[in-house]
């Protein structure tokens, strides 16, 4: 079977329609921030609520920015970056002040009055292994005092779905527990 050049040209160009097509459909699925590193760890997933939006997205936001929450991994600093209708954007300094993290939330409402969260934290180094840095810097903003942190304003139940994050384990989102013991 061979094709004239004419209908190899044609095909090709065919393709790559498609390819140029399906890349923004990619690129508006992921929530994840930019980062300049080519290569780094990250953490894309899901959460799913049990509370509506207006609270979830109020309890992220008391914590990234409060003076007297403490990020239980490391004792970073969280700052609120942009806080704009469903979309929020956070940036996290690791404790030993050499690293930075971002992250943005996409808030979504449910039928059922709850909420769904698409979520990714992304290194903005070099990185490969973050020993699950990225996914606690998004555990840590939602999680509640049955999970052993600390609860701003409202304690929130939540379920996830991992989209792209392969290292989370969440015994490592809370070193504080480790000094408390000793």
């Amino acid at each position: 079977f061979f094709l004239k050049p004419s209908q190899t040209t044609t095909m090709t160009m065919m393709r790559s329609l498609t390819v140029l097509l399906l890349l923004p459909l990619h690129a508006m699925a992921s929530v994840c921030p930019d980062t300049p590193a080519r290569v780094h760890a990250s953490c894309e997933m899901t959460v799913t609520f049990d509370q509506s939006c207006e609270k979830v997205k109020n309890e992220v936001e008391a914590r990234a920015n409060s003076s007297n929450w403490v990020d239980p991994h490391n004792k970073g600093t969280y700052t609120l970056e942009i806080a704009s209708g469903t979309r929020v954007a956070i940036s996290r300094l690791s404790g030993d002040g050499l690293y930075t993290d971002k992250m943005a939330l996409e808030f979504a409402d449910t039928d059922s009055n709850g909420c769904i969260v698409s979520a990714c934290s992304a290194s903005q180094v070099t990185s490969v292994l973050d020993f699950s840095t990225n996914f606690c810097n998004l555990y840590n903003l939602y999680c509640n005092s049955e999970d052993g942190c600390a609860v701003v304003g409202d304690e929130l139940t939540h379920s996830e779905r991992y989209d792209s994050c392969w290292q989370r384990s969440v015994e490592k989102c809370n070193t504080m527990k480790k000094d408390e013991a000793l």
